[in-house]
């Protein structure tokens, strides 16, 4: 499997382009499905295992952890992410130091290890100036707790901002982003939650002008293109996110038109989208059964050109 090597002065990972998400772990009911995808996964070539302090209702972790005890460090790649705001209460940031830290202790004592290979910050807090949250930052990789620095859901301004403070006072600056991204067109609004950030033209150039590495959640679209492309029902929450809007529904049957042409299912289409164009991506996603597991990991058999993104874009015939 391909891989995206991201970086700081102090570390290098490379990082397969597919990651794979928390699939139900800390779920007595789909834990044994969860493991099966695991293992499949790493026997492709995967390395990269996303998780956070808030998924699976706080249990996320601590599963990821027992199922990865025993097998080598060096052979797997952990991301979780801190500072989610709480979800009970308004959409205030929890990025001050104590919260920041105390949050990542609770990540490493949940996943039974010494370091995050990627620590996120899972939201941002626009009202707080980036250099009171880049030297609490820097105190965790130097403690030897992140190898890596994340931002999930942070515009591209706003990283650019932090990583132009941390490059001043020698901190670590963030190497990887994480948004909503993928061949469908939406807004935080309509998602539900306005402390989403959703990749555009206009921050898609940034990533590209920068050569930035992303982590797309979301990279297959909650499966509203290969379910609408083979005209079958979806999820609500695949619905709200995109069937609101005709383009999309254009793009789903461009991206079968195209995946039929390379003999490829939809959903490896729709996720090599992400893999094959200017920003260094990673998809990272999560299945449901044994049948959408092989057919979206064949997204890192191919590589979509330039002018097939196009087509499925806007429609305009590949060259």
């Amino acid at each position: 499997m391909k891989t995206v090597t991201i970086s700081n002065q102090h570390h290098t990972i490379s990082m397969s382009q597919i990651a794979i998400g928390d699939n139900g772990i800390s779920d007595p009911a789909t834990q044994k499905f969860a493991h099966w995808c695991f293992d499949q996964y790493l026997e492709r070539g995967g390395n990269c295992f996303d998780t956070a302090r808030v998924y699976g209702g706080g249990l996320s972790e601590a599963a990821l952890g027992a199922y990865l005890k025993g097998k080598p460090r060096d052979s797997y790649i952990i991301s979780t992410k801190c500072g989610h705001h709480d979800m009970a209460k308004p959409p205030i940031g929890r990025l001050s130091e104590r919260e920041i830290l105390s949050d990542a202790d609770k990540s490493l004592r949940s996943l039974g290890c010494e370091y995050a290979d990627v620590l996120f910050l899972h939201r941002d807090d626009i009202y707080k100036p980036v250099e009171e949250i880049m030297p609490v930052l820097h105190k965790l990789v130097t403690a030897g707790k992140a190898r890596i620095l994340g931002a999930s859901n942070w515009t591209a301004g706003r990283i650019a901002a932090a990583n132009a403070f941390a490059a001043q006072n020698g901190l670590t600056p963030f190497s990887v982003s994480q948004v909503l991204w993928n061949l469908g067109l939406t807004t935080a609004a309509q998602t539900g939650d306005l402390t989403h950030c959703v990749m555009d033209e206009a921050e898609h150039r940034w990533y590209a002008e920068n050569r930035f590495p992303v982590m797309a959640w979301t990279s297959t679209g909650k499966g509203f293109f290969a379910k609408t492309a083979a005209g079958l029902p979806m999820s609500s929450q695949a619905a709200q996110y995109y069937a609101w809007l005709p383009e999309n529904t254009a793009r789903a049957m461009r991206a079968k038109s195209l995946a039929d042409a390379l003999h490829m299912p939809v959903s490896a289409v729709v996720l090599n989208y992400v893999l094959s164009g200017p920003v260094p991506g990673i998809g990272v996603t999560a299945f449901s059964n044994e049948e959408q597991f092989h057919e979206t990991m064949r997204a890192s058999e191919f590589t979509l050109s330039a002018g097939q993104r196009r087509f499925l874009e806007c429609g305009l015939p590949a060259e």
